[in-house]
């Protein structure tokens, strides 16, 4: 009964000698863990029962203190930092929370509860780690827990190396070699996720797992993972498999092939170098079934990456695009791309007789910079979306239904300097595009400006006297100018025809001859109305009516470039001092001293023979001027109304806001213009005496002029009217008594009259009418706006000349002159109606804070987020709950007496979440003249954790286009984004699915 008494007194006495003895003589570092040269040693001890807790010393073996003594029980460890034979470059340091037991025989130390060994960049923790120095190898494991029911384990071992985690159920690792056998690995590698049962790593930090599981789904059990007998991971940059398949919510699918790559990015990289797959299906514009978007991603640097991209069609249509993306911190990022498309677009059903090849060339070519200017002296704006015609239709993405809609497309690069205070300098490129008519207008552009300053006023003085507020500027614009337009009476109507002289000295018309009434059918009809082989001899009437020329060859262009020419535009405006009139009254009057710098000439020659006008080109060096005086008044005049009684309205103002402005230039006719007779016309009376009518025109000497012919008086006139109501607040503890209502924001009457207009009328211009206003606090927005013609017009004397011009011919008198009554006082040329509205959750929570926008440093973010926010189509946003944008558009035009086109529709945009993962969102609307629906368009878009699916649905897309569909179930991560089920299908109105 005493044996054990006496043995466990023993022990104890034991363990306090060696402590003491440990801290009198070997002056160990105190602390919860120990550490070595090589490796580090806690407390000795053979028991664990004997250490309860964890040590506080730690013996550095091969003291020479320890040698002196001669121990012959203990095993002398050599020091591993100055040892020959040890291959370790640093200190292991250790620590555990529980004990730290070391066998000094066997060369190893046990660390229990919460243990952590520490080697250079390398850590791993676990409930159990195990040392055995004379292996250089450490082995790790977790613990049973207890507090659970079950086989639970807790304290598994986690690896870590530079930055990498590596959780495991064991692991044995050698500090000499760098080598591994770790047992059940879960580690993440860039986005994706990889575990493996049994998993060898070597010196290289190459890792190969045996029935390993690739993913991207960050849940404990994942939705989706590859399967792999054998997955080897090459030092942090790619993931290599071999014959994989895949496995959807623990079924394996017959899905899968014999490798596969996936790269990993790191963080301060723009990626890794990679194949881009590519996507399939059937194009809805006749090239049929390809294969696109695939290619080859090029990481650059961190600063700039690039892909190459192909397509494929199955009827021999081509493609192939670069797309770029670069960006430096602080300083500017930006996108390029190119595409070039070969197109054998044949439909399906064409004419017997069409011999038409149907083969086009499309590119697109877009540049869009935005620097981070952080000096106000300089700017620099680029925004380049330059494409042939052709591009977005034959290019259809039903899912941006913006691009295939768009007729026009504007592009710019703009670069600005200032110099000190006055001088602004800026020069660049501007390109438009009508996608409809083919129009493109180029121009290389520049400008010089110098501020207004006081040349009477020293600097730095007050302005006192009154001729010290004049003030004197200088503006110098002008550049290169081409278009691809050409004059073309059919098209537009002229007073006169134009002829060519040709090598013989005969002459002949530029111009095609006039239209039948087939043609004029053909020109105005709708084409849903038409059969296919009119809608053939439609498209080459249009085409032999068009007034632009193809930009198809490079013998094109240079034609084009040769009839472009340099401009530029002076002014040197004067500002006079400001001074009031009958004390309400505003008076600025101002002079001004304009010109023109030409490099072509005009010169015109009636010929008589064939009553038609020789225009000759000459160039050179034309400067032209002008001057002109001008002066504006302008005040402002309030009517209120009270009203009486103890209602909320309280009361009305108008407020009318009228302008009067006068301004004179001396007549330039002869310098900017030229009289000429343009055509002879010969008519026939009842009584059979034939008649000579000659009429002459002023036609202007320089292409692209901007002056007006003789001299001008006019008087303009502006007034602008606005209501509010003051109403009484709803609650009686509100922050106002009386709050101010909008009733109409602007409603605007302007025209102008010239006193000294050449002839005897056309004095008076069109009277514009414009308004806005927004009801119900800014539920519903409305503008309109119209234009009212005073003039009187009369038809064409012949058949011929009304096919030509079904406008009418404009009389030099007004139409109060010809029709009495209201309806001679005008004739309402065009007119313009817009209501919109939008409805969302916030539109009934007004009043409840909104979040605010949160800033970040991080100028890659604040990039995504402008584009994100100028392209919302591409992207869905789950935390809106629902929108809806309502819209009805109506447009009337009248040119003189021709049949008025109306064009009204009413449009419907908007988006539903269903649930915080379902989204629906659908783009509709009604034509009223035509009486059929817009182009509809709906999609369904399903949030699934690590998944994302989209069904995309174009039932009504207009003639040109079939309708198609969509269905697309992808992997949200960038590794896997090829990883998708896709079905696509392209059908006519009257086939279906």
């Amino acid at each position: 009964m005493n044996i054990p008494i006496f043995t466990a007194r023993f022990s104890v006495f034991i363990s306090i000698f060696l402590f003491f003895s440990i801290h009198t003589f070997a002056q160990f570092p105190s602390g919860t863990g120990g550490r070595f040269s090589g490796f580090g040693t806690g407390n000795t001890g053979t028991k664990r029962a004997s250490t309860t807790t964890p040590s506080r010393t730690a013996s550095p073996f091969g003291n020479k203190l320890f040698e002196e003594k001669k121990d012959t029980t203990r095993v002398l460890i050599p020091d591993s930092l100055r040892s020959k034979e040890s291959g370790l470059a640093s200190t292991v340091q250790y620590i555990a929370e529980d004990s730290t037991v070391m066998d000094v025989t066997g060369e190893i130390i046990n660390l229990y509860g919460k243990a952590k060994v520490t080697y250079g960049e390398i850590e791993l923790q676990a409930d159990f780690i195990q040392i055995n120095w004379g292996k250089s190898e450490v082995f790790a494991h977790g613990l049973p827990d207890t507090t659970k029911k079950g086989d639970k384990v807790k304290g598994k071992p986690i690896f870590s190396q530079g930055g990498d985690k590596y959780n495991t159920d064991t692991i044995r690792y050698n500090f000499k070699s760098r080598k591994a056998v770790i047992k059940n690995i879960v580690t993440q590698q860039g986005e994706g996720f990889v575990t493996g049962e049994k998993v060898k790593k070597d010196a290289n930090d190459d890792m190969y797992l045996v029935d390993a599981k690739y993913t991207t789904c960050n849940l404990k059990e994942p939705h989706f993972h590859i399967a792999a007998k054998k997955i080897k991971l090459v030092n942090k940059k790619q993931v290599i498999s071999g014959p994989f398949n895949f496995v959807l919510s623990g079924i394996p699918l017959p899905i899968g092939l014999p490798f596969g790559f996936f790269p990993v990015p790191k963080n301060k990289e723009a990626g890794t170098s990679g194949i881009i797959m590519g996507s399939y299906g059937e194009d809805p514009n006749g090239r049929g079934f390809y294969f696109r978007d695939f290619g080859y991603y090029f990481a650059i640097n961190e600063k700039i990456g690039a892909k190459i991209i192909g397509q494929i069609y199955s009827n021999g249509s081509l493609g192939l695009g670069i797309q770029s993306s670069y960006s430096k911190r602080y300083k500017y990022s930006g996108n390029l791309s190119f595409q070039y498309n070969f197109n054998k677009n044949k439909p399906e059903v064409v004419a017997s007789d069409d011999k038409n090849t149907y083969t086009t060339k499309d590119f697109n070519l877009s540049w869009s910079h935005s620097p981070a200017n952080k000096r106000p002296d300089r700017s620099f704006s680029s925004s380049v979306n330059l494409r042939s015609n052709g591009f977005n239709r034959n290019n259809v993405n039903t899912v941006d239904v913006s691009n295939y809609l768009s007729s026009t497309s504007n592009s710019s690069i703009q670069v600005g300097r200032t110099f000190g205070q006055k001088l602004v300098t800026s020069s660049g490129i501007n390109v438009s595009q009508n996608f409809t008519t083919g129009q493109m207008d180029a121009s290389l552009n520049y400008s010089l400006g110098l501020n207004q300053f006081n040349p009477f006023v020293p600097e730095k003085k007050q302005i006192g006297r009154w001729f010290e507020s004049f003030r004197v500027g200088l503006n110098v614009s002008g550049g290169y100018q081409a278009t691809n337009t050409r004059v073309n009476s059919i098209t537009s109507y002229s007073d006169y025809k134009i002829v060519r002289q040709n090598d013989d000295g005969s002459y002949s018309s530029i111009e095609a001859k006039p239209l039948t009434n087939e043609e004029i059918r053909l020109r105005d009809a709708n084409p849903l109305s038409l059969t296919v082989e009119e809608r053939v001899l439609q498209k080459a009437l249009q085409a032999r009516l068009s007034n632009v020329r193809k930009l198809n060859s490079l013998d094109a262009i240079n034609d084009i470039l040769k009839d472009g020419q340099f401009r530029t535009t002076y002014s040197i405006p004067i500002a006079l001092p400001n001074f009031k009139l009958a004390r309400y009254i505003n008076f600025t009057p101002s002079i001004a001293l304009r010109g023109d710098i030409f490099t072509q000439s005009l010169s015109y020659k009636y010929i008589e023979s064939e009553n038609a006008v020789k225009i000759d080109t000459v160039k050179g060096f034309f400067p032209t001027y002008q001057t002109s005086v001008s002066g504006s008044m302008n005040t402002r005049v309030y009517g209120t109304y009270q009203f009486k009684g103890g209602g909320r309205l309280q009361a009305i103002r108008h407020t009318m806001a009228p302008s009067l402005s006068l301004s004179y230039a001396p007549d330039f006719t002869k310098n900017l213009f030229q009289y000429n007779v343009v055509r002879i016309d010969k008519s026939t009376d009842d009584a059979g005496k034939v008649t000579y009518d000659t009429l002459r025109k002023l036609l202007p000497k320089y292409p692209t002029l901007g002056a007006s012919a003789g001299a001008s008086g006019n008087i303009s006139f502006n007034l602008t009217n606005q209501l509010e109501a003051k109403v009484r607040s709803k609650s009686d503890t509100a922050a106002k008594a009386f709050e101010k209502i909008s009733l109409l924001d602007n409603l605007s009457l302007s025209t102008s009259y010239n006193l000294l207009a050449l002839g005897d009328s056309m004095n008076l211009s069109n009277i514009n009418l414009s308004g806005n206003t927004n009801l119900f606090k800014n539920l519903i927005n409305l503008n309109m706006g119209a234009t009212l013609d005073p003039y009187f017009y009369q038809e064409e004397p012949t058949a011929e000349l009304r096919a030509l011009n079904p406008a009418g011919r404009i009389r030099r008198f007004y139409k109060l002159q010809e029709v009495k009554g209201f309806q001679g006082l005008a004739t309402l040329r065009s007119a313009n109606i817009a209501i919109s509205t939008r409805f969302s959750p916030a539109t009934f929570n007004k009043d409840k804070p909104q979040p605010k926008n949160t800033q970040t440093n991080d100028p890659t973010m604040d990039a995504m987020r402008k584009f994100v926010a100028a392209n919302p189509e591409l992207y869905v946003d789950f935390t809106i709950p629902w929108t809806l944008n309502l819209s009805y558009n109506f447009n009337y035009n009248k040119q003189g007496l021709a049949k008025a086109q109306i064009t009204q529709a009413i449009t419907i945009q908007g988006d539903l979440s269903l649930t915080p993962k379902w989204k629906v969102g659908f783009n509709t609307g009604y034509d009223m003249q035509l009486k059929a629906p817009t182009l509809t368009n709906i999609t369904l878009h399903r949030e699934l954790h690590c998944w994302d699916m989209a069904f995309n649905w174009t039932p009504i897309s207009g003639y040109s286009v079939r309708s198609s569909y969509s269905f697309t179930l992808n992997v949200r991560s960038a590794l896997l984004q090829e990883l998708k089920v896709s079905r696509r299908r392209q059908y006519y109105g009257t086939g279906g699915f």
